[in-house]
Formats: C-alpha cells, sequence, structure tokens
C-alpha cells in the first residue's frame, strides 16, 4: 500500500509538474481530473503504468491542440489497445515508445494520420513510425488521405517484404498528393494498385477475353494470308515493269548517243563558225588599233619634232652668246692676270688683296662666273676652252702668289664632293672587329660589355633588350624591333652603332624601290641612295616605320638579306657592288606586321618572305629608362607609373590598347620643361597627358589611379595626381568641352 501511494504521489508530482508549465490553462483541468481518476483508482489506469499516464498527459499538453481534452484522452486509450492489446507482448516497451512519439505536437496523431488498419500493414512498430514520419514530409498528404490508407491496405497482400511495403508507400502517398480533384485521385490508385498485380505476375484476363484475342489472331493470319497473295503479286507486275524498264532504258540510250553525235557534230560547226567570226573580229580591231597607234606616233613625232627644233634654236642661241660672253670674260681674266703681276710688282696687289678680302661680294661674282663656265665647259661638243682656276671664298689661288704671269688651265677642272667620285672608290673591306669571326664571340663581348658599363658609369641609359638586339646586330639576324610610339627604339639603334663604331643611315619607311637602289637620272647620271652607300662601304640601314612601307617595295629588301657574305648586288648604274662585311639591316615598326589596328591604322601588312627574314623583338616601355631620364623629379616619374599602370588597367578591361600612353619620349619632354622652367605643373598635366583623350577614357584612368593612390598611400605623384583628377572633373562637369 505504501508503494502505490508512492506510484500515486509521483503521478501527482509529474501531473502538476506537467499542468504548472501551463499555468492556469484548461487544458490543465482535464488533465487533473484525469489523472485524480487514475490516483484514486489504479485499476482503472488503461496504460499500465502510472509512468505511460503521466508520458500522454505531458505530451497533451505540449501540443497545440485547443479542442475538447476528453475525446482526445479517449482516442489516445483506444489507439493504445489498438497497438499494444497484450501488455504482456514482447516487443511491449518499443510499442509503448512508439505510442509517445504518435503524441508528439508535430507528429502523426495531431496531423490526423493515425490509422488503425495502415498501422496493422507493419510487423515493425519503428519501422511504422519511421513511414509515417516519412509520408508527413509530403506535401499535401492530408488531402486524400484515406484514399492512401485504402490503396496501402489492398497492395500490402503484393509484398511480402515490408521494407518494400513502406517504400512503395510512400511512392504512392507522393502520387495521390499531387492528384488534384477526386476522380484524378481514384485513377491514380487503381493505377498504383495495377502495377502493383502486375509486378506480381497478376493480370485482369478472363475467358471472353482470350476468345477475343484468339478471333484477332485468326483474322490477322487471314490477313497476312491476303497481303501475301497482294505482295506475290505486286513481285510479278515489278518483274514485268523491271523488263520494260529495261527496254525503255536501252531505247532511250541509243536515242541519246544518236541526238549527242547530232549534237556534237552541230557544236564542232558553230564552233568553226564562231571562232572565224572572233578572228574576223579581231582582224578589224586590230586594224583599227594599229592605225590610232600610227596616228597618234605621228602627232607625237611631229609634236617633238617642233619642240626640239625650238629647244636646237634656243639652245644655239644660248651657246653662241654664251661662247662670246666666255671668250669676253676670259680675255679679260688674262689681262687681269697680266695686271695682277704687274701690280704684284709695285706692290699694289697687296692693297687689292686686302681690299678682296673686305669685299665678300666681288668674290661670290667671281664663284658665280668660274660655275657659269664650269657648266659651259661640260656641254660645249667641240674645242677646248681655257678657264680661270675655282676660286674658293677666302683663298687666293697660287697662281696669283709668287709668279709673274696667271698661265690658264685648260680642260676639266677637278671637283670636290662628287658622288660619282666619292662612291666610285674601292671601299676598305677590313672587316669591324665586333664582326670578326675569327675573334672568339665571348672576346667580343667582353670588350662590348666592359664599353657599355663605362658609359653606364658615365650617365648613359640602355633599354632592357638592348643586349639582345646587339647579338642579333653582331650576328647579321636582322633584328626588327615591334614596340609602341615613342619607346626608344631609334634612339636604342643609335646607341648601337655607336657602340659598334658603325654609321647609322635611317632610310625611313620604304615606299619604291628607288628608295633602296637608287635610279638613272634623266641627264644619264646615276642617284645614289643612302642604301648603295651602306651596302658598298659599311654601316647600318636602318628601316623605321617598316610596316608603313609599300609592300610589293619592301619585298626588294630579300636582295640584300641573304646570299651570305659572297653576296653582291648590280645596282641600276650597271655596277656590281660586293657586299660590305660590316654592312647590317634593322628595321622598327609599331605593329608585328600583320597589318593595320586601332592605333596605327595605315600600317601595311608585311609580306610573308620579308618578314622570315626579320628576326622579331618586342621593345615595350622601360620604367628603368624614364627613371633615369626624371631622376630629379621623383614625384613626375611616380605620377607616370601610376599613370602607365592605369592605361594597362584600360587595355586588359577593353582588350585594346590605350590611347596617349605615357611614352619616353614624354619623360624626356617632361624633364625639358622642368629643368628650364618654361611650363609650370598644370600645364605639363594639360598638354602630355589630358589633351587628345576622350572624356571617357580619361575618367576610367582617374578611377583606376585613384585606386592605385589609396591602396598606395605612400606612393610619389599624389600631388600631380590630384591636379590630373581635378581637370578630369572639371571636363566630366563641361559636358568634355575643353
Amino acid at each position: 500500500m505504501k508503494n502505490e501511494n508512492s506510484r500515486y504521489s509521483t503521478i501527482q508530482y509529474h501531473a502538476f509538474a506537467a499542468a504548472g508549465k501551463m499555468k492556469k490553462d484548461y487544458r490543465y483541468t482535464a488533465i487533473s481530473i484525469y489523472l485524480n481518476k487514475i490516483k484514486n483508482d489504479p485499476e482503472s489506469n488503461p496504460f499500465d503504468s502510472p509512468e505511460l499516464a503521466v508520458g500522454v498527459a505531458e505530451k497533451l499538453l505540449q501540443s497545440v491542440y485547443s479542442g475538447n481534452f476528453t475525446e482526445v484522452i479517449s482516442d489516445c486509450e483506444k489507439i493504445y489497445k489498438e497497438m499494444l492489446p497484450l501488455p504482456e507482448a514482447e516487443n511491449a516497451s518499443v510499442v509503448r515508445e512508439v505510442f509517445l512519439r504518435l503524441l508528439d505536437k508535430d507528429g502523426i496523431y495531431f496531423n490526423g494520420l493515425y490509422s488503425v488498419q495502415l498501422y496493422g500493414c507493419f510487423g515493425d512498430p519503428v519501422f511504422y513510425l519511421q513511414t509515417m514520419q516519412s509520408l508527413l514530409k509530403i506535401k499535401g498528404i492530408k488531402k486524400h488521405f484515406n484514399l492512401t490508407v485504402s490503396c496501402a491496405l489492398e497492395a500490402r497482400a503484393f509484398f511480402i517484404d515490408e521494407r518494400q511495403f513502406g517504400a512503395w508507400l510512400i511512392y504512392a502517398a507522393s502520387r495521390l498528393a499531387m492528384a488534384e480533384g477526386a476522380n484524378s485521385a481514384e485513377f491514380v490508385k487503381n493505377e498504383l494498385l495495377t502495377d502493383v498485380r502486375r509486378s506480381s505476375g497478376i493480370y485482369d484476363v478472363s475467358e471472353a477475353g482470350i476468345a477475343a484475342a484468339c478471333e484477332n489472331v485468326r483474322t490477322v493470319k487471314k490477313m497476312l494470308e491476303e497481303v501475301k497473295g497482294d505482295i506475290e503479286a505486286l513481285t510479278r507486275r515489278t518483274e514485268s515493269f523491271a523488263k520494260l524498264a529495261e527496254d525503255c532504258e536501252r531505247d532511250v540510250k541509243e536515242r541519246a548517243l544518236g541526238e549527242a553525235a547530232k549534237l556534237r557534230q552541230e557544236t564542232s560547226e558553230c564552233s568553226i563558225k564562231i571562232k572565224k567570226a572572233y578572228e574576223e573580229i579581231l582582224e578589224g580591231e586590230r586594224r583599227s588599233l594599229q592605225f590610232d597607234r600610227d596616228k597618234l606616233l605621228r602627232e607625237i613625232f611631229d609634236s617633238a619634232d617642233s619642240k626640239i627644233r625650238e629647244l636646237k634654236m634656243v639652245a644655239e642661241s644660248i651657246r653662241s652668246t654664251t661662247a662670246g660672253e666666255l671668250y669676253r670674260i676670259n680675255t679679260e681674266a688674262s689681262r687681269a692676270a697680266e695686271r695682277a703681276a704687274a701690280m704684284l710688282q709695285s706692290g699694289e696687289l697687296k692693297e687689292i688683296m686686302e681690299d678682296l678680302r673686305k669685299n665678300e661680294d666681288l668674290v661670290e661674282k667671281i664663284v658665280r662666273v668660274e660655275n657659269f663656265s664650269r657648266q659651259f665647259d661640260e656641254e660645249k661638243t667641240e674645242g677646248n676652252v681655257a678657264v680661270v682656276n675655282r676660286v674658293i671664298p677666302g683663298t687666293i689661288p697660287q697662281q696669283m702668289i709668287g709668279a709673274a704671269q696667271v698661265q690658264p688651265v685648260v680642260g676639266t677642272p677637278v671637283y670636290e664632293n662628287r658622288p660619282a667620285e666619292i662612291y666610285g672608290k674601292q671601299p676598305d673591306e677590313s672587316v669591324n672587329f665586333y664582326f670578326n669571326e675569327a675573334i672568339p664571340f665571348e672576346e667580343r663581348m667582353a670588350q662590348l660589355s666592359q664599353r657599355k658599363h663605362d658609359l653606364e658609369s658615365e650617365g648613359e641609359i640602355f633599354h632592357l633588350r638592348f643586349d639582345d638586339i646587339l647579338v642579333a646586330v653582331i650576328e647579321d639576324s636582322n633584328p626588327y624591333l615591334i614596340g609602341p610610339s615613342g619607346c626608344g627604339k631609334t634612339y636604342l639603334i643609335g646607341q648601337i652603332a655607336d657602340m659598334l663604331g658603325l654609321e647609322c643611315l635611317d632610310v625611313g619607311y620604304i615606299n619604291e624601290e628607288y628608295d633602296l637602289i637608287g635610279f638613272q637620272t634623266a641627264s644619264g647620271g646615276y642617284n645614289y641612295p643612302a642604301f648603295y652607300r651602306a651596302y658598298k662601304f659599311g654601316g647600318i640601314v636602318f628601316c623605321d616605320e617598316f610596316d608603313n612601307s609599300n609592300s610589293r617595295a619592301a619585298v626588294k629588301l630579300n636582295s640584300f638579306m641573304s646570299g651570305g657574305k659572297e653576296a653582291s648586288y648590280c645596282f641600276p648604274n650597271g655596277e656590281r657592288v660586293k657586299r660590305h662585311p660590316n654592312f647590317r639591316i634593322i628595321a622598327a615598326g609599331n605593329t608585328a606586321g600583320s597589318g593595320a589596328d586601332r592605333n596605327y591604322s595605315t600600317r601595311e601588312k608585311i609580306e610573308e618572305s620579308v618578314a622570315q627574314r626579320f628576326t622579331a623583338m618586342y621593345v615595350n616601355y622601360d620604367n628603368r629608362l624614364e627613371g633615369r631620364i626624371l631622376e630629379k623629379y621623383p614625384e613626375w616619374f611616380g605620377f607616370a607609373c601610376a599613370f602607365r599602370r592605369a592605361t594597362d588597367d584600360y587595355r586588359r578591361t577593353n582588350d585594346i590598347l590605350s590611347p596617349g600612353i605615357f611614352t619616353t619620349r614624354d619623360a624626356a619632354s617632361i624633364k625639358k620643361y622642368l629643368d628650364h622652367n618654361s611650363f609650370d605643373d598644370k600645364s605639363i598635366m594639360e598638354y602630355e597627358f589630358i589633351e587628345t583623350k576622350e572624356t571617357d577614357h580619361l575618367a576610367f584612368l582617374k578611377n583606376s589611379m585613384e585606386k592605385f593612390y589609396s591602396e598606395n598611400g605612400e606612393a610619389a605623384g599624389r600631388g600631380l595626381f590630384e591636379i590630373f583628377a581635378a581637370r578630369v572633373d572639371t571636363l566630366i562637369e563641361n559636358g568634355g568641352i575643353r
């Protein structure tokens, strides 16, 4: 009795503890009454144990159910008896645990999914609970739950493994939950049951259906026999048609061959007629053109003869006048020489020479007379005319000093700096030390490296690619320098020429072949190009802006970039010139030779045969050069580096080269402005960084540089960037109007 009271006390404690959580909730009353009843009459406890009764009370109080709790308690008692009719069963503890889980506030019972029939379909209570919890997760499961239970009850007999049944139940519930109306759900149910039966080998087949199927088979067999007869008839007809087709084909082929032979005959006759007519027309046109040509030539020759006669008359008049004038001048010159000799003896000459040095106009007149006589001497056709010696301003002819009488010089005078005489000399073919392959390459490069080091110690600046390009020149690899405008390509070539001790001849881009090989003049002379000079006497030919050359004319370079040491070329003057061992070719351009782009719109595509003979070498901007140039102005150098980073960002973002980039040439200009104090910072910023750029482009550069300076607060050039940013903001406000 004492133990029983203790158990009741426990019930009372748990009841009040559970009820206390709800304070004065109305559900507390129903639970309290129920628990008091069990306390007063323990035999009336339908849950077999006080603990289970308390567990049920706690579950009910934890729920959010707001209906009649008396009915709920009655349902719980009924469900417990259905689930555990025999309290002494082996799995009683498991069933009790599953029973309490049914009463969870979000559990099966309060969601209206408990069905004693469905519970009876499972032998394992735990698996039943897991299956039902899976059904809770299906959206719309309550809509056709009764139909789901009915379907499950009918299908259970076809499953041996309840786990397979549980999986099928979840699938069937999902299908039924998606059905819109009752009819649709019923159709889905029938379809599910039919699939289950068929998977078990059960089909709805009746004797009437079998008889109908047999009748259908007989009908089909009869139809097949009829079709077979039709096929045999069609085969016979096909054979007949095939024989007829063969006959027709043979007949058509014979007719076609006959017509083809006839057409060939007619075509041959027409071809002969057309050829004859064409020859007649061609002959008529030829005679007409011959007549027109002869007429035109006669007119040209008549006009030319008339012009030649006029020119001959003018030339004869000039020659007569010139000969008389020249004779008079020579006579006067002889007299003047005699008088000068007399004056030399009397001392008067010294005074005249003093006046001569003071009077440059008189000297120039004498020079003009001498030049005139020289031209006349070149044009004369017979006889020798005496001319005075060439007088150089500021000097006195030797004949006028220490001689009593001046004797005239007969014949053609000697002229200085005449190209034909200079280029007619034999070249000195000694090999430049740095090109002499008899000397080890390492020894030659060691001397060049020492020279470069000495120049660097004196303040000379060399590009990063200088050594590579120098080696390409020494090895006669015809380097083609590819780089943007203003990166220092031309200056680099000048440094290489100075380093090697060679003359550098800048021939620019090649527009016509005569830019390389020269041409015969109208008077029969020869125009000697700089290229001829370098090829014969040695030197570096620099083809700047090579990608702007006429591609057809540039192909002429192939003749000079191959052939080895014994190569030679016959120039238009008829002279075969041997290639000098110190001859080198260097080209430079802004593109790789593939044609124009957005920034260099006039560039030509370099012909492949020419491109293969060059060694392409990229020369980009070198910050070290700008750093040395702007060494005294670190703020400007810092700003220039930030500006170049921004232009690189623009190129990466837009996949095009940024227009108006900062170049090595710009750095030299800025240094000059700052050294001379000719422009202030705002003016330099305007003319070197702002002008010629679009407002959108400037805005992009400003934003990129602003980000850089915000991330690198101590970077040089911040003050100059503020000038740049203020100017860009002003342009944006004004709509780009400058």
